[in-house]
């Protein structure tokens, strides 16, 4: 049943309440645009019992209700555009087992104590957006995005030691000097190192003990200047977010679900 109306008042409510609720649940898209007599017709019930019914859910007026009603279909319908972007964005930008990618990344990651985020460029941007990500959901993260110098001092001659790191080097040619100093400095070490680039075939994704890439045209004018689209490593930090997020807080029956089942 829909979010528009409150569980307990639902119960509360009598069995016509009930099959009014289930009747505009069923059909937001018409009565969005009904009059009060109009949905009284289609329920068999009179309109003051639709106006009663109104009331009794916490709406002042039928036209509060109806407002409430084409704002939730509004929600609803941006959420089908997104999902739509997403499946475009992800079945053209990306590997075909990117899913399988990660999934891995996602029990890898939850495991670890510490996760460093490394970039240059155009992708320190992404490495600090990934830090802040991550920090919100309470993961011990660090962003390095200008001297690596801080970082690589601190795992001199931990070759032996075990520590319990993942460290993600953002770069989009796959191919930034620092950053590929940094992956070799790691081999060898316990430290678990992602990289994340623009195609496979590179040689920081070479170095890195888990590679996750994507495709998109490189679009570099000069040297310094690097306009290639970094959207898809904006869907993958979302991506590792959400479903990190839902392994940290799995997801519960809500009221939605407990209003459609309590009336069988």
């Amino acid at each position: 049943m829909t979010n528009l109306f409150d569980i307990e008042k639902l119960r509360q409510g009598t069995e016509t309440d009930i099959q009014i609720a289930h009747y505009i649940s069923n059909n937001e898209e018409s009565v969005a645009f009904m009059r009060v007599r109009e949905l009284a017709e289609e329920t068999h019930v009179s309109p003051a019992t639709i106006v009663r019914f109104t009331q009794k859910m916490g709406y002042e007026s039928f036209p509060e209700l109806r407002l409430a009603i084409k704002q939730n279909l509004e929600k609803r319908h941006i959420m089908i555009n997104q999902n739509a972007n997403e499946f475009y964005l992800e079945n053209t930008h990306f590997p075909i087992d990117f899913k399988e990618n990660i999934d891995f990344l996602v029990e890898k990651l939850n495991e670890v104590d510490v996760i460093h985020c490394l970039g240059t460029g155009s992708s320190s941007s992404m490495a600090q957006y990934a830090q802040q990500r991550l920090s919100s959901l309470g993961y011990q993260s660090f962003a390095s995005v200008s001297t690596f110098i801080p970082y690589l001092a601190s795992k001199k001659d931990k070759t032996n030691e075990k520590i319990n790191e993942v460290c993600l080097l953002f770069s989009v040619s796959g191919e930034t000097p620092d950053l590929i100093h940094i992956a070799k400095a790691l081999v060898g070490t316990s430290i678990y190192s992602i990289s994340v680039t623009n195609k496979s075939a590179n040689t920081l994704a070479t170095l890195c003990d888990f590679s996750l890439s994507y495709d998109t045209p490189l679009n570099r004018r000069s040297y310094s200047v690097d306009m290639s689209s970094q959207l898809p490593v904006v869907y993958i930090i979302e991506t590792l977010s959400k479903e990190l997020y839902n392994k940290k807080f799995p997801f519960k029956e809500d009221n939605v679900t407990k209003a459609s089942s309590f009336n069988k």
